[in-house]
């Protein structure tokens, strides 16, 4: 009896530390996420050209997109920890659309979402668009045309893909890559 009460006396003791240090854990987890968004958002846009070239119009895909939902509604994108940038509905919707897409195989064995048809695109927009507007397929043009500008200017990148063929549209993102949507009101847009 007396080693039974010290046995589980100790396993009790334990378990205290256990969920002590958990928390420090935690905390510690906590903090260090705080600070790496907070570097995120003080590094300015990446503009250097990988290949020395100057010039912003290159196509450079991502690792890591991040979706954040604002007290007042509005969605912030961060691609690869740099600073988070706004885009209007119409716009992130195409992104999180393209960024959802599944993932192929690439020729050099990377893992990228995929591309959505111009047809799905407009699917998708007028799924959502007000009652009796009519998506046009050469609004998706205009859409994709649009994004990318505004990648272009938000991040010093494009990371839109077109198929010359097909016209079909991808993202530059590597497979898994989306993070947050499932905690903003955009998952609905899927």
């Amino acid at each position: 009896m007396i080693t039974e009460d010290f046995t589980v006396h100790t396993l009790k003791s334990k378990m205290r530390q256990s969920s002590i240090l958990m928390e420090k854990l935690t905390d510690l987890h906590d903090d260090l996420v705080q600070q790496v968004e907070q570097i995120a958002r003080s590094l300015p846009p990446d503009k250097s050209s990988p290949d020395g070239e100057s010039g912003l119009q290159r196509t450079h895909g991502a690792y890591d997109l991040e979706v954040r939902e604002s007290t007042s509604g509005e969605l912030t994108f961060s691609f690869n920890l740099q600073k988070p940038f706004y885009l209007p509905r119409r716009l992130g919707k195409a992104l999180l659309f393209l960024a959802t897409a599944p993932a192929e195989e690439t020729p050099v064995g990377h893992r990228l979402v995929g591309y959505r048809t111009r047809t799905e695109i407009q699917a998708h927009l007028q799924k959502s668009a007000r009652p009796g507007m009519t998506i046009r397929l050469r609004y998706v043009n205009n859409v994709t045309s649009l994004l990318k500008k505004a990648l272009l200017k938000q991040t010093g990148r494009n990371p839109i893909r077109i198929d010359k063929e097909s016209g079909d549209v991808g993202l530059l993102l590597k497979a898994g890559g989306l993070h947050g949507l499932e905690s903003t009101s955009a998952q609905k847009w899927l």
